[in-house]
């Protein structure tokens, strides 16, 4: 990640200053005075997790993940959930406005909510309070609280409020992150290829991207015990599968918001895409 400035820590966030870039802080900052505005005292410690983490957060491309830790005192309120919504709905103005000046919908928060007693369990045990992904939002659930996530977040994980990440007493259970892959590969990726196989429409660079680079991040998690970025994973994969380095160009130029020097037809990136899903899925034996 290209380190801007440090930037003045705000109202809201840890004393000092923090190495992240200034949209980061921006969308973070006026997204924890409108948590503190809907559930006053309820965010007691939050750190940001995902590209950040692995230092590839990208400027105008990446998404912000965050995790947010919520006080016990608000369970049992009736109220909670739908604050929360709110909180989620809060950032659309802003994002709206990066979507008109052509950023898309980068810097949008991501946020899994925990409870504060929480933090400390094994990371299979925790029943998260909320979660929201893009325009989703759905309570008693998070897809990112897993061991491979918890595992990012121990590694490099951003404390924005609270303690540092290190201090959180975090358990991402590491001997069930290999297992845990495997079984998304499969439940999540597999059938995705096999989507492939029947779709008409061709792909965008957008899609090969995320359909190679995932299960690349995957391969490497399994093969190496690393949790590495997307960027890093599609690199690497194009070193492992070069008979795939065509469709692989496709999606790294695409992480980078460029055009690929030497594209296969898009009518064939459908079938590249699969082809190089399923040597991963074989490598490893899925």
């Amino acid at each position: 990640m290209r380190k801007l400035a440090p930037y003045a820590v705000a109202v809201g966030y840890r004393v000092g200053v923090l190495p992240i870039p200034r949209e980061v802080a921006r969308a973070t900052y006026a997204y924890l005075r409108a948590a503190d505005r809907l559930l006053p005292g309820g965010i007691t410690a939050c750190a940001a997790t995902g590209s950040l983490a692995l230092g590839a957060y990208r400027e105008g491309v990446s998404d912000i993940d965050l995790v947010a830790v919520v006080d016990d005192k608000w369970r049992g309120r009736r109220t909670l959930i739908p604050r929360l919504r709110l909180l989620h709905l809060s950032q659309f103005p802003r994002v709206a406005g990066r979507v008109v000046r052509g950023f898309g919908t980068s810097a949008t928060c991501n946020t899994s909510f925990i409870w504060a007693s929480d933090v400390g369990r094994p990371v299979s045990e925790i029943r998260p309070v909320a979660s929201h992904v893009g325009e989703q939002f759905v309570a008693g659930r998070s897809f990112d609280v897993n061991p491979v996530m918890w595992s990012e977040l121990v590694g490099g994980g951003i404390a924005l409020r609270g303690p540092e990440v290190s201090r959180w007493g975090l358990f991402p259970e590491p001997d069930a992150v290999a297992e845990w892959t495997r079984k998304n590969l499969r439940s999540y990726w597999l059938p995705l290829a096999d989507g492939l196989d029947v779709r008409r429409r061709p792909l965008t660079p957008g899609n090969v991207a995320w359909l190679v680079c995932g299960p690349a991040r995957m391969h490497a998690t399994i093969t190496i015990g690393d949790i590495i970025s997307k960027d890093e994973a599609g690199r690497r994969a194009r070193e492992i599968f070069p008979q795939h380095t065509e469709i692989i160009d496709v999606a790294l130029a695409a992480r980078r918001g460029e055009k690929p020097p030497h594209a296969p037809p898009r009518k064939e990136w459908g079938a590249r895409t699969s082809a190089v899903m399923r040597e991963i899925f074989d490598d490893l034996g899925v």
